[in-house]
């Protein structure tokens, strides 16, 4: 998609890389940055006059560099943002996504028989792309909700790269399903506003309503589409390329760094019960001294690490589901409710309750008080 307003990069910004401050973003693959190198080609930038300026190896051309950092990769958006001064640059880069775009999860995609049997699959292998965001699915009557949860922190890059996902996906889609024309059920959108000037080129990917001011950043998609059949399904290479995303997951797992490994050892302890630190480093085999240390030297600490998960699980908890404020409270390991209402409202500035009544698609419980 070429720049409608045929704009050149900024002459008066730096060369020298954005600085990130925030080092517990995990990796990114190479797939997924030339997918933004293809895109900043229709602002005359090079591939290699953008990895120079972002300090990242020529390696990524070729594949003999894999991953990068994902401080490294937020970097590197933040300088296309600045550098192109197009406030739809994460939308226009959607259109050069392909199978290679995710990786071996990108040929995984292009194998399977339906769309349904994709979206079950994302959940364990969408870390192969990159550790940018979490995806969540959730059945809503005639609509399966896909939403994207971005884990990256600068608020320049969120809107880019939740276009650039949400918009890849329905490109992506719309090649494997050969229907080029079909829209989805409707876009959500966490932004309050989007420029009428820039609403048109939304619509003219999308096709259907958006919504904004959402609880979340999501595509709905009609459940008839989901057993579409899909151009070319291959079973027999599609377990293949299973095993070897098994095995390359298994490695990524194995050079996670410490906060990426708390995150996901404390969303798995919520699940059952509360989240404790001795539990926690017995399960990665340290004291919980030793735990403390290093995520020390991560910069971060254990009780940071629980209140960020405590904060995006009681958001998602109290926007897609129905439990209720206390349970919540306990499965988050508050000792008393109220003790989660001040807490929740320190994060987002309501109280748990006001919170559900707007945000969230069920509406809260008349029974549940603040």
């Amino acid at each position: 998609m070429k720049n409608d307003n045929s704009m050149t990069p900024n002459s008066d910004s730096s060369d020298m890389p954005i600085p990130i401050l925030d080092e517990n973003l995990g990796s990114a693959s190479s797939a997924a940055v030339r997918q933004y190198l293809r895109a900043a080609r229709d602002y005359q930038l090079s591939d290699e006059q953008v990895l120079d300026a972002c300090q990242l190896p020529h390696g990524i051309l070729d594949n003999t560099v894999s991953r990068i950092k994902g401080t490294e990769f937020q970097s590197l958006i933040k300088w296309l943002v600045r550098e192109t001064q197009d406030p739809l640059f994460g939308l226009k880069s959607s259109q050069y996504v392909q199978a290679g775009s995710y990786s071996i999860f990108g040929y995984m995609i292009m194998n399977c028989r339906t769309p349904s049997e994709i979206l079950h699959m994302i959940p364990a292998y969408e870390g192969i792309v990159g550790d940018m965001g979490v995806t969540r699915l959730k059945q809503e009557e005639e609509n399966i909700a896909v939403s994207w949860h971005c884990l990256y922190k600068d608020e320049d890059v969120i809107p880019h790269m939740v276009d650039n996902v949400l918009a890849s996906w329905l490109q992506f889609a719309r090649w494997l399903a050969d229907m080029p024309d079909e829209p989805p059920t409707r876009i959500e959108l966490k932004r309050s506003s989007i420029p009428a000037e820039l609403m048109s080129a939304y619509e003219r990917i999308y096709r259907c309503p958006i919504q904004l001011n959402s609880s979340r950043d999501a595509i709905l998609f009609a459940n008839e589409l989901l057993e579409t059949q899909l151009r070319q399904p291959d079973p027999e290479l599609l377990a293949n390329l299973k095993q070897q995303a098994d095995n390359f997951i298994k490695e990524l797992q194995g050079q996670e760094t410490i906060t990426l490994q708390v995150r996901n050892i404390l969303s798995q302890l919520m699940k059952q019960e509360l989240p404790r630190k001795d539990k926690v480093a017995a399960a990665l085999s340290m004291n919980e001294r030793t735990l403390q240390r290093r995520l020390q030297e991560a910069g971060t600490s254990y009780q940071q690490l629980l209140d960020d998960l405590r904060r995006e699980t009681a958001v998602d908890w109290l926007s897609n589901t129905d439990m209720n404020l206390a349970t919540i409270a306990e499965k988050l390991g508050f000792s008393e409710a109220r003790s989660f209402h001040r807490r929740f409202k320190t994060w987002t500035g309501l109280p748990p309750g006001e919170y559900r009544n707007r945000y969230s698609a069920n509406g809260g419980s008349e029974n549940e008080v603040e």
